[in-house]
């Protein structure tokens, strides 16, 4: 059936979600948490087990701080991490020697393997994984279990041996294949979790290699930058403003500027030292491994520090938990009442007529409360959801947190980045844009063709030049091999032969754009494919310098090391700034690739600066202009840029922009020697920028423009058809990006995003308008009201990101976030969902998520959003047929007792029937394949109860009462042809009984004359029945059962009569020696050859044995010493009647095993059985097991009679019991379904309906 319930709409639970959903309360203690209980533990110990050790940490301190704090100060002691610590005060020369190492080439090989074994690897472990046996144990704590062991000992305790070890084996049975399942999904998670460890960068060998975080070793050169995790602890010998969040030690949130020198060596975490576990947030530098694993400062804390570990409640384990109260309270009152019934009606069993009766009374005790309890539905739940994790990755998504597989199925909107997630991240620079002042006007326009990928081989090309005959010659040319050879077709400005003006404008700018990139690389591997390693975005401008023949990839000259660059004084990009800067020392004074600089030759350095548009024009005070004269280009710094100028490049980008290009514009500031000085002295980044734009001197401006670079990136493959798909889901999506506002709505529109009616004013926004004019965001009221409406922010900073899913939240929306970066890491923790990159994803940004996209792709997310969907669907199909059937058993059990008939099953009978028989048909309903309809209805509320009205309407309730009629009714008939009676009453009354002294401690038989000096109980023997049963080949026949004196035992004749005997044999009026025209032959005989007196004083003698004579009806009667078993206090021996009573039962069983098997096949949609009859294999084979068992039991000598207490029956007894399930079955199909398709067509129609209505409004 559909995961999703159409009636349970969002807007009809809008006021239900609104809130704190973690501030929902359900009924809790023992009743609140019956079941639910069970599965919160399994889901909560395999989430906690994979748990990094600094996510415990991060809890430990939110919900313990003084135990935090005193653990940090314990480890201080015995660890100082001050500036006066031995890793930071040692000078580095010393500090290298000492571990062995080398600044420049690091660790060799055979150092590390050496190291490695001396040290170990480098983890933080846990304080302890839990061994297998402590799993097995926690099974038996769930509170069915603790029922089922008190029968058990109840049991034994009666010396019920069978009953009792029965149970005891069962539980073992479940105990250890719940333990094979959460242990095999907690091995399946732990793998999962070890696709998303940390890596690092280290030097080894020379070589600059990547490695997982855990290989480290004290001694190792280890490269960070911004958005990485700190491997180990580090002292640091480069430094380029790095910033590092060590909230994690200090519980201080603000960062801390890392440097090579420690001003005040008695503070903590001394400035020189990163630390394990925290993160990098800004710049990037080089450090030495000083201690590794739990020698590092946070396992130092973890060995001081007992931390608890928990989740919060997801929407799932809500529900279960509400579910689990119902049962609770429903179970716990129907119990009360059976009992109280069974008590006052004095109920005893016909198939264990000597059963002691306060046994019996627990034993149906115990048999309501493991039906009214489903005991598969914790294991099957932690199946699916771990199953549910395997899944995801199977489709490119690796769930990191175990709820977040549930939590998927219920989100309402997904809050998306560009970049390559609803993009490629494949930049291709399409267009470059120069600027001067020069007779054609101050903007020229060029572009790179072919663009094939990362292909160097293409040229730049005036855009007017670019005819179908020159594109058709370029690409001939590029088919027959021919590298950069262009010029034969069209004028290639990418050339450094061509002198041409343009030609220079055009290297000038590809220069100092690829300058700029310094750490991303064109590269080609061994099969000729070439690629960039680094930013995406930087790669497009690498790719194109390429194209003008720039770069070591095409060129044998390295422009850095033309142009070496001053990496000290460099200003890293930033989401912040939406730029950077670089700083170049020049070949030649007052020269820049072809561009004079001055005349004079005082500019020994130049400043290149790249960002968005809007950040950077602002800035801009220069443009080149054309020498012609002396066929160069230079600055004019004669004239600042004029309005018109300005505009002509905006509006170029403009165009640019709306053609979904992303462009950033380039320009440059000659530096001279005292700027050098003045920039030497200011140790910021922020504050070597605002001198650089000018913002510390009396010039405000100081860029001058060489042009913009528009690159494109493509929508990836399948994102316009996942946008429509999630919308005809109910699911909306939000692109929140860093672009222009205008390359946004571009690329939303390309997409699907924005439809075609909906205006890029209207419904797409720059983040600077959810903010006031103090920089503070909006008023709640007035940020909702944009986020409801508004579908596309550009411009976002990482708070305008946190600000939005908070929005979305209070509107009571589920919501999902992307984040790559480390500065995204608040609003991956904030949304319900946080996604984070698998390729482009910082360290930090992945520890903050709950899942991880391997591809980066938004197709993905969707994927798991309908994976999500199907899971949680499964979860409520399997829960409604545990549900179903459980209820059910309630129901005729409940009917059975009230109406004085024997009970349809025994305990041990329904424990098989819910733990061996629904096991397997529950866990391949968990397999089932997702509906048609999964990805075509709204997501469901957060707070719904995972078994919604219409699950209880249409699939619980009918079942239910389909279940116990087939049932109740396969147990009259059963018990009908088989002893002729219906009722208990009457089935019991069908034998003669008398009473018996015993011994308690033996049982043995006593004379009447010892029970008062001993004390004694009374047990009941039987020594004469008349039964009935219904037979294919000779219809109604008679069964007796008598003492025979001549053996001194209980003797059976069976098929006595052909027909029923009205009114019975036995007579008041009988004579002691039977009449033998009355009775069979063998009886007379019987009594004949035993050659017994006439009756004297209630006695006879037969040989040397005395008996009694009953007084009502004559019949003989052991003396005083018969044979007892001790096990059962009755004859060794099954009478007809307690016999014919079981074969009823074991019919009824029959019909309750195929009758919930056969339920497994309806449950699976609101479709006719057949149209999904054969889309899950898993559910043939789990129907032909619990057949298979059920069959076996009734069969296999000693596990049938013994232990089950079921008898081998006819094969017309299988043919009816399973008749009457397909009864069920045929109910199931014809009641409930069509009346559910019906209701949901008025629904839709209604639904229509009025949205026609509102339109025309």
């Amino acid at each position: 059936m559909s995961g999703v319930q159409p009636s349970e709409s969002r807007a009809s639970h809008a006021g239900s979600q609104r809130g704190d959903p973690d501030k929902t309360t359900w009924p809790t203690g023992p009743v609140g948490d019956f079941p639910g209980t069970t599965t919160e533990l399994i889901v909560d110990r395999l989430a906690e087990s994979k748990q990094s050790l600094k996510e415990i940490l991060e809890k430990a301190s939110i919900e313990d701080p003084e135990a935090f704090k005193r653990a940090v100060e314990e480890a201080e002691q015995q660890q100082p991490t001050s500036g006066k610590n031995k890793w930071s005060s040692t000078a580095m020369m010393l500090l290298t020697k000492e571990l062995d190492s080398d600044l420049v080439n690091g660790l060799t090989s055979e150092q590390v393997l050496k190291k490695r074994e001396e040290f170990g690897m480098n983890v933080l472990e846990k304080e302890h994984k839990e061994p297998i046996w402590k799993i097995f144990l926690l099974q038996y704590t769930s509170p069915v279990v603790l029922l089922l062991l008190a029968a058990a000992v109840v049991s034994l305790g009666f010396q019920e041996w069978v009953e009792g070890i029965a149970i005891l084996i069962i539980v073992t049975l479940n105990a250890s294949l719940a333990t094979y399942m959460e242990k095999s999904a907690g091995d399946a998670l732990a793998k999962l979790a070890a696709m998303a460890a940390p890596r690092c960068k280290v030097i080894r060998d020379g070589k600059k290699t990547d490695i997982d975080a855990k290989e480290c070793v004290p001694g190792d050169i280890v490269l960070i930058g911004t958005g990485d995790q700190v491997p180990a602890d580090m002292r640091l010998f480069e430094a380029s403003e790095i910033l590092a969040n060590e909230a994690l030690l200090t519980g201080e949130s603000e960062e801390v500027r890392k440097t090579l020198t420690v001003d005040d060596p008695d503070e903590p975490f001394a400035k020189n030292m990163c630390f394990a576990s925290t993160s990098v947030t800004n710049g990037n530098g080089k450090g030495i491994v000083c201690t590794t694993g739990m020698q590092t400062q946070v396992g130092i804390i973890a060995q001081h520090l007992k931390a608890e570990s928990g989740s919060k409640l997801t929407p799932l384990q809500q529900a279960l938990n509400k579910l689990g109260g119902i049962i609770g309270v429903m179970s716990i009152c129907v119990l009360i009442v059976v009992v109280l019934v069974a008590v006052f009606t004095n109920y005893r069993d016909p198939a264990h007529p000597s059963q002691n009766w306060i046994l019996g009374i627990v034993l149906v005790a115990v048999g309501f409360a493991v039906s009214s309890i489903p005991e598969g539905l914790p294991m099957v739940v932690t199946i699916c959801l771990s199953l549910g994790c395997r899944d995801m990755v199977q489709r490119k998504a690796q769930v990191r947190k175990l709820p977040a597989v549930e939590t998927l199925g219920s989100c309402s909107v997904i809050c998306s980045d560009k970049t390559g997630t609803l993009t490629e991240g494949k930049m291709t620079a399409t267009t470059l844009v120069t600027t001067s002042r020069c007779s054609e006007g101050p903007v020229q326009q060029f572009s790179f063709y072919p663009t094939k990928g990362f292909d160097p081989n293409g040229g730049c090309f005036r855009q007017t030049d670019l005819t179908k005959e020159a594109t058709d010659g370029i690409v001939e040319c590029y088919d027959m091999g021919k590298f950069q050879e262009y010029d034969g077709v069209v004028t290639d400005y990418g050339n450094p032969y061509n002198k041409d003006l343009y030609a220079q404008k055009v290297r000038t700018t590809l220069m100092a754009g690829f300058l700029n990139s310094h750490d991303t690389e064109l590269v080609k591997d061994s099969s000729g494919k070439w690629f960039t390693t680094g930013n995406m975005s930087e790669g497009a401008i690498v790719v194109a310098a390429a194209k003008g023949r720039i770069g070591p990839a095409v060129n044998e000259e390295n422009p850095h090391d033309k142009y070496p660059r001053d990496k000290d004084l460099e200003v890293p990009f930033n989401s912040s700034r939406k730029m950077m800067a670089t700083i170049h020392k020049l070949p030649k004074p007052g020269e820049f690739e072809g561009m004079k600089l001055s005349e004079s030759g005082s500019f020994t350095h130049v400043c290149i600066l790249k960002g968005a548009p809007d950040r950077v024009l602002k800035h801009v005070k220069y443009m080149p202009m054309e020498d012609t004269a002396n066929n160069y280009n230079t600055i004019d710094w004669k004239r600042s840029i004029e309005p018109d100028e300005l505009q002509a490049v905006m509006r170029i980008n403009q165009e640019l922009s709306k053609g979904a290009l992303r462009v950033l514009a380039l320009t440059i500031r000659p530096l001279s020697s005292e700027d050098m000085a003045q920039l030497q002295g200011l140790d910021k980044a922020d504050d070597r920028l605002e001198y650089l734009l000018g913002k510390r001197s009396a010039e405000a401006k100081t860029m001058t423009l060489l042009g913009l670079v528009g690159s494109l990136d493509p929508p990836r493959t399948g994102v316009k058809e996942a946008i429509e798909t999630a919308r005809t889901a109910g699911v909306r999506v939000i692109m929140i990006t860093g672009d222009q506002k205008t390359t946004a709505a571009a690329i939303a529109k390309q997409i699907g995003l924005l439809r075609d009616y909906e205006t890029e004013e209207e419904y797409a926004i720059l983040c600077e308008k959810l903010h006031k004019e103090d920089g503070s965001h909006l008023d709640d009221g007035d940020l909702d009201e944009i986020t409801a409406k508004v579908n596309v922010f550009s411009r976002a900073q990482p708070e305008d990101k946190i600000a939005i899913v908070n929005s979305l939240k209070r509107c009571g929306e589920v919501a999902s976030m992307t984040g790559d970066g480390v500065n995204d890491a608040p609003a991956l923790k904030a949304a319900n969902i946080g996604v984070a990159m698998g390729i482009a994803g910082t360290d930090v940004a992945k520890g903050a998520s709950d899942m991880v996209l391997l591809d980066d792709n938004f197709v993905t997310i969707v994927a798991a959003v309908e994976e999500g969907r199907k899971i949680y669907g499964n979860i409520q199909k399997f829960v409604s047929f545990l549900l179903g059937t459980n209820i059910g058993e309630i129901i005729y059990l409940t009917v059975a007792i009230a109406a004085q008939m024997p009970l349809p099953l025994e305990a041990l009978q329904i424990l098989f029937l819910n733990l061996m028989s629904d096991g397997c048909p529950a866990v391949a309903i968990s397999r089932e394949p997702a509906e048609a309809d999964n990805m075509r209805v709204p997501p469901r509320p957060k707070n719904a109860p995972i078994m919604t009205r219409d699950w209880w309407l249409f699939g619980i309730m009918p079942h239910v009462i389909g279940e116990a009629i087939a049932v109740i009714a396969s147990l009259m008939l059963g018990l009908y042809v088989t002893t002729g009676y219906i009722f208990a009453k009457d089935i019991s009354n069908s034998c003669s009984t008398f009473t018996m002294p015993q011994n308690p401690n033996d049982r043995d038989p006593l004379d009447p004359r010892e029970c008062r000096k001993k004390g004694c109980t009374k047990a009941t023997f039987r020594y004469y029945c008349e039964c009935y049963e219904y037979t294919v080949d000779d219809g109604w026949v008679t069964h007796l059962d008598f003492f025979n004196p001549q053996k001194g035992e209980m003797q059976q004749v069976l098929r006595a009569y052909k027909g029923w005997e009205d009114g019975g044999l036995l007579s008041p009026s009988a004579p002691a020696n039977p009449n033998a025209e009355q009775l069979p032959s063998v009886i007379t005989e019987a009594y004949a050859a035993a050659g017994c007196s006439e009756a004297v004083a209630g006695e006879v003698t037969c040989g040397t044995e005395t008996y009694r004579v009953d007084e009502d009806s004559n019949w003989w009667i052991q003396g005083d010493h018969p044979e007892v078993d001790k096990k059962n206090h009755v004859i060794t021996y099954f009478d007809c009647s307690n016999y014919g009573a079981r074969r009823g039962r074991t019919i009824a069983f029959i019909t309750a095993v195929f009758t919930e098997m056969l339920r497994a096949y309806t449950v699976r949609s609101w479709d006719w059985f057949f149209m999904v009859f054969n889309r899950n294999p898993w559910m043939h084979l789990a129907c032909s097991i619990s057949a298979t068992l059920t069959i076996m039991v009734t069969i296999i000598p000693g596990l049938n009679t013994e232990i089950f207490k079921v008898v081998p029956v006819e094969w017309w007894h299988y043919l009816m019991g399973i008749g009457w399930a397909f009864f069920n079955f045929i109910w199931d199909e014809v009641l409930p379904k069509p009346v559910y398709r019906r209701v949901l067509a008025r629904r839709k129609a209604l639904a229509r309906e009025r949205e026609s209505v509102g339109a025309k409004v």
